[in-house]
């Protein structure tokens, strides 16, 4: 399964939440399974200090934040992707 097929089978049958707020507030409050950015995220390097902090598993991928937003079927950018529950999808095994 590719990176698009599993982002859109994620948001379909799991549970995310997109953005930089979100994303925090799981990190500090919740336990999600990886949060996935985009390679223009501006506060990248924050998310993954907090990551590494509560040991989330991340990976940042060479997507811009448009085509996140695309492949997760969303008609606006999105600069991190938090999953709380992957649902179908394998998207546990993409890597960086």
């Amino acid at each position: 399964m590719d990176l698009k097929t599993a982002l859109s089978v994620c948001v379909k049958t799991g549970k995310t939440y997109s953005g930089l707020k979100e994303t925090m507030r799981a990190l500090l409050m919740g336990n999600p399974k990886k949060i996935i950015i985009s390679k223009d995220c501006k506060d990248k390097d924050r998310i993954e200090y907090y990551c590494k902090l509560s040991g989330t598993d991340y990976a940042t991928v060479n997507l811009s934040s448009l085509t996140l937003g695309e492949y997760c079927g969303k008609p606006f950018p999105i600069s991190s992707l938090t999953i709380i529950n992957p649902g179908d999808s394998n998207i546990s095994d993409i890597k960086e």
